[in-house]
């Protein structure tokens, strides 16, 4: 079913935007980690690229440099075209789903985004050069074109890193933003480090798998041993990107907040996830070990197809986590998952969620307006009666009573829900509109 669209201009800040089934948040999570896929691999890919262009031209192997270009070519093909496509989609869904969060990291970052949107463009044009000039450019000068593509793009990663490890931490390495609001102390949050030797790691892996891949498919005869050859060129890359994977997310996992952390245990869904991502990074781990580090010759098709499949269902699962732990903020301590700031909640609570504006008024049927304190209050994580997390089936045999007690509480036993931000007219039309939602 196609996203509906639905703009109310009340009191918030912003409209709400109404996904069915899937919810818009689920669709942003859809869209970013297809992205993460390709970024990752954009950022590892141009290192490995520059490291075996120049260990090529040293060696003057020449067939395996004719290899490099070949890969080169998927490789522009998958990270310029489908990964600006993507990127441009992370931007659309944010814009419409979290339009508050995206102000404030806009307000905050844009010196930033600036910067990353200058090694962006250096980033495509190197990219270019570096394919369509591969065999006229010299040896030397076409080294320098990969290096200054492989540096433009980890450094598009290490700015984007500083953002997105805002969100999930707003504590500064430096002094706490929130109370300088500023810039440098906010992109050096104290999960800057640990999700740059993370990020970094996984792209230096996920690329090595895509050449993996890309290369047993494109030699499934071996073609006079240059898939071996590439397996083994492969097996420093994959090891580097392990070690910094575990190191990275444990720092990271060190540096939560405590709260965060009982979060976690309290909560099994959160823990099975984790659980999961363990046991697949194991599994990978065990496959590099015996596949292309010590037996080069048992890859092939199947084998890399396999392992590929696995670490990107490891990678989702550590993005889909990530994610999680960050409820029910959208970003740390800031902005809330029901669009408001932390500090309007107070304020709120005595004022109404909703008021009348020159746009809209508030409708004067009960179900109505609990309809509309819904889409606002609770529709950024709950579908209404179908789709993912159904509010519908949470009141399911609940009382009245029973349901507005929960929502007074929201946060207390489930701490990854905002809390009640509104009053107890607003209170009782919810209730009202969530039993309505009951099929019994």
């Amino acid at each position: 079913m196609a996203p509906a669209f639905h703009f109310h201009f009340i009191s918030m800040h912003y409209p709400w935007w109404y996904v069915p089934v899937l919810t818009a948040p689920m669709l942003i999570a859809f869209i970013a980690v297809i992205h993460v896929f390709v970024s990752h691999y954009a950022v590892g890919g141009g290192i490995l690229l520059a490291l075996e262009n120049q260990f090529a031209v040293k060696t003057g192997d020449k067939d395996y440099r004719d290899y490099l270009h070949r890969h080169a070519r998927f490789f522009v093909l998958l990270t310029v075209a489908f990964g600006a496509i993507t990127g441009v989609g992370i931007w659309w869904t944010i814009a419409l789903t979290s339009p508050l969060a995206t102000e404030m990291l806009i307000r905050t970052f844009v010196f930033g985004w600036a910067i990353e949107w200058v090694f962006f463009i250096i980033e495509v044009t190197a990219a270019f050069i570096m394919y369509y000039q591969w065999t006229r450019l010299p040896e030397k000068t076409h080294i320098i074109i990969t290096w200054i593509y492989a540096l433009a793009a980890w450094i598009s990663l290490v700015l984007i890193t500083g953002i997105t490890a805002f969100m999930l931490d707003s504590r500064g390495l430096i002094a706490d933003w929130s109370e300088t609001g500023n810039f440098w102390h906010a992109f050096f949050n104290i999960q800057f480090l640990p999700q740059t030797v993370a990020r970094t790691g996984g792209a230096l892996l996920l690329a090595a798998l895509y050449v993996l891949l890309h290369a047993a498919w494109t030699f499934r005869n071996n073609n006079g041993g240059l898939l071996e050859k590439t397996v083994r060129r492969m097996s420093k890359p994959l090891i580097a990107g392990i070690v910094m994977v575990f190191a990275g997310v444990a720092w990271s996992f060190s540096l939560l907040p405590d709260a965060t952390l009982l979060n976690i245990e309290r909560t099994v869904f959160l823990t099975i996830l984790f659980t999961l991502f363990a046991g697949l990074s194991v599994l990978v781990t065990l496959m590099i070990v015996f596949g292309p580090i010590f037996n080069p010759k048992s890859v092939n098709v199947g084998f890399a197809v396999s392992i590929f499949i696995l670490s990107l269902t490891a990678l989702s699962v550590a993005e889909f986590s990530r994610e999680a732990v960050r409820k029910p903020w959208i970003v740390d301590r800031i902005v809330l998952g029901n669009q408001i700031y932390a500090s309007e909640v107070t304020e709120r609570q005595k004022t109404g969620f909703l008021t009348d504006t020159y746009f809209t008024k508030l409708p004067k049927d009960k179900l109505q307006l609990g309809g509309m304190v819904f889409m606002y209050h609770c529709n950024n994580c709950h579908a209404p009666d179908r789709g993912l997390s159904p509010a519908g089936l949470l009141v399911y045999g609940e009382s009245k009573e029973k349901v507005k007690d929960k929502i007074r509480s929201l946060n207390v036993p489930v701490s990854s829900m905002p809390p009640w931000c509104g009053t107890e007219n607003e209170l009782d039309a919810l209730a009202d509109y969530l039993l309505s939602l009951r099929k019994i």
